[in-house]
């Protein structure tokens, strides 16, 4: 009698534990259904994320020009250079590609390859040391980009994002029944121009960041060499041609051997000739920063529109 009572006990228990499985699953798959259903808020279409849709539409737009210069980094492309100046200055279509680091640049280029045109484009690489320390293909702001732009497939191709997808979608939820249509001044979709730069900041008068205990991300050789794989076997081998400028650093920055030794590594993926680098000229002071080690403010942001200029002329001529 006790083993079959025992027995008993073991069955509903496992029936238990299948009904509240079966019910997260449930529970789960509503959530996501609920994500594909529901329009998204203002306060997520208007999120600075949500430019990578615009981005995409720039390209897309903009594919078959002739000579035309894309930009590539993260943020600190987009708040440090100005495409618009440099289209004026050197004659040519220029586009800034950059948005955040934290997308990850594979995941980013995965999204940008359909519009680049190997006839006709140049890719400028300007990683940020962010840029090459933060490059994982799963983050939760590359999850926040599939999100925003409802992308069922890469969700499916990268399921470790379902947990922030859910997240984000009861927040969306929340976002419809109180109204909130709240959007950051600088970090915002709006902020963004036509050719990819972003300008919301330009206007915005901020404390000088401190770099006086700054450190070197973590860009181990690992990360340098999965970088330039990625140049080399999905852009390089497809034909584009490819020339490194070093992103803006703070002067703190020039102080470690070892960002030469990075800027040497990366040059050395360019297919065109372009000017050598003094890495002095991209290491600049704190006062040319507006809030963090890749954004510049409007006067910074001149001096490295100014740096790539010069560093684009060669080609340019050609």
């Amino acid at each position: 009698m006790p083993s079959s009572t025992s027995s008993s006990d073991a069955s509903s228990a496992k029936r238990a534990l299948l009904a509240l499985v079966g019910a997260f699953v449930l529970l789960n798959a509503a959530a996501l259904a609920l994500w594909q259903a529901i329009p998204l808020t203002p306060v997520s279409t208007g999120r600075y994320l949500a430019a990578v849709d615009d981005h995409l539409a720039m390209l897309g737009r903009s594919k078959g020009q002739e000579g035309r210069i894309i930009l590539i980094g993260g943020s600190g492309a987009a708040f440090s250079i100005s495409a618009e100046a440099l289209g004026e200055e050197l004659g040519r279509p220029v586009y800034n590609g950059g948005i955040q680091a934290g997308i990850g640049f594979r995941n980013l280029m995965d999204l940008y390859a359909p519009h680049l045109d190997p006839e006709n484009d140049l890719i400028v690489l300007l990683p940020e040391l962010e840029l090459l320390a933060e490059d994982e293909r799963y983050s939760a702001t590359w999850c926040d980009v599939v999100f925003l732009r409802k992308d069922l497939g890469r969700l499916i191709g990268q399921p470790r994002c379902v947990p922030h997808v859910i997240h984000r979608t009861y927040q969306e939820v929340r976002h419809h029944l109180t109204g909130n249509t709240a959007v950051d001044e600088v970090y915002r979709r709006s902020g963004f121009n036509a050719v990819g730069d972003l300008t919301s900041h330009l206007s915005v008068d901020r404390l000088s960041p401190d770099f006086s205990e700054y450190r070197l991300p973590d860009t181990s050789p690992e990360k340098l060499d999965r970088f330039e794989t990625y140049v080399q076997d999905r852009l390089i081998a497809r034909g584009l041609d490819v020339l490194y400028i070093p992103a803006a650093m703070p002067e703190p920055a020039c102080r470690w051997r070892d960002v030469d030794t990075i800027a040497a590594q990366l040059s050395a993926l360019s297919t065109v000739d372009g000017v050598r680098h003094d890495l002095s000229r991209f290491c600049l002071p704190a006062e040319l920063f507006f809030d963090g080690a890749s954004h510049l403010n409007r006067e910074g942001r001149l001096v490295q529109t100014r740096n790539v200029r010069d560093a684009l002329a060669k080609y340019a001529t050609n």
